[in-house]
């Protein structure tokens, strides 16, 4: 017979007879197939959500989701503090698969505890998908990128130099990037090889519209965007990735927001000011969803990004006011900082 630790590191969340005791064991197996904290109930999915079968390594046999509005046995969770639920996914194999806890809600689970008596965990309040919504402006940026394609061209009479333009949208929490990537194509990004990134699929409509509001494209920004943040996006498809994220940076460019820029190009203004003015646009309170980002250049300091902070189903066409509304306030930022003009300064 071997020695109790040698049984112990075959068993997981068994009891075992140790020396006439008995004593239940919780482990984890390398290969991730149990549960930490036992759960009992239902897991509903809010949204589709990659469903693992290692966190760790992000492996996902037979590329499955999970499907929005969707009932799970749940089975557990990955610890106390939990980063992913436990449950069991019809058809796949293995059955027990991972997915993030902010996927969905454990409707009334309960939390099996050593005395054997059931504490019952309330359900999510908000299981909305939370994303950050980063605009850029573009004549800050090229200051120091004179040698980018899309600053090269760039003119008084180009959209970016009075418009913002569109950086990228982010499904948080941030570590939530490279969903079903591989990681030789994951390391291919993070090394800047843009070209040799898949080009994502994109109706002539979305393309001609990205190009406008996204002139990073010139440098291959939207494949870098789509491998890293729009592969966690709902739905997994580029096309609603980037029609979603046009349509809210349209919304703030038709907005009293763009149109303060433009009338403070080459001037200094003040955040309070700019954010004063997503009131106007969304609604009280909008403003404090939105963090300004500065950047020196030389002795100025120039407003180089925005970010909003929004929650809610973008694809089912909810309105930006409503999506920042949802949202919890952020820090401000840069306290001012100047508009940047098209052209060195």
């Amino acid at each position: 017979m071997g020695s109790a630790t040698q049984l112990i590191g075959k068993l997981t969340m068994k009891s075992i007879w140790v020396m006439g005791t008995v004593l239940t064991v919780a482990y984890l197996s390398p290969a991730e197939t149990h549960a930490q904290v036992k759960l009992a109930g239902r897991f509903v999915a809010a949204k589709t959500c990659p469903a693992l079968q290692s966190i760790k390594k992000n492996t996902n046999p037979g590329n499955l989701s999970t499907a929005v509005g969707k009932s799970y046995v749940l089975l557990g969770k990955n610890r106390d503090a939990a980063s992913h639920y436990w449950i069991e996914v019809p058809g796949a194999t293995p059955l027990q698969r991972w997915v993030g806890v902010d996927c969905g809600t454990a409707n009334g689970a309960v939390v099996s505890i050593p005395s054997q008596t059931s504490v019952p965990v309330s359900p999510a309040s908000d299981a909305k998908p939370f994303y950050v919504l980063a605009l850029s402006w573009e004549p800050a940026f090229c200051e120091a990128m004179a040698d980018k394609a899309e600053c090269k061209g760039q003119s008084p009479q180009s959209f970016e130099a009075t418009h913002f333009a569109l950086h990228g949208l982010w499904p948080q929490p941030r570590r939530k990037v490279f969903c079903n990537i591989s990681k030789s194509l994951a390391a291919v990004d993070d090394a800047h090889q843009w070209e040799a990134l898949p080009e994502p699929e994109l109706s002539p409509t979305t393309r001609a519209a990205l190009d406008q509001v996204m002139p990073g494209t010139q440098s291959l920004l939207e494949r870098h965007e789509w491998t890293k943040h729009g592969s966690c996006y709902p739905g997994g498809s580029a096309e609603t990735y980037f029609s979603d994220a046009i349509r809210l940076v349209t919304a703030v460019n038709a907005s009293p927001v763009q149109v303060f820029v433009a009338a403070n190009v080459g001037k200094t203004v003040q955040s309070a000011d700019l954010r004063g003015k997503f009131d106007e646009a969304f609604g009280k309170g909008a403003g404090e969803r939105v963090r300004v980002a500065c950047k020196p250049d030389g002795n100025r300091q120039l407003i180089s990004e925005i970010t909003l902070g929004i929650k809610g189903d973008i694809s089912s066409g909810t309105p930006l006011a409503e999506l920042i509304a949802t949202s919890a306030p952020t820090d401000p930022g840069c306290p001012s900082g100047v508009i940047d003009p098209v052209g060195p300064q």
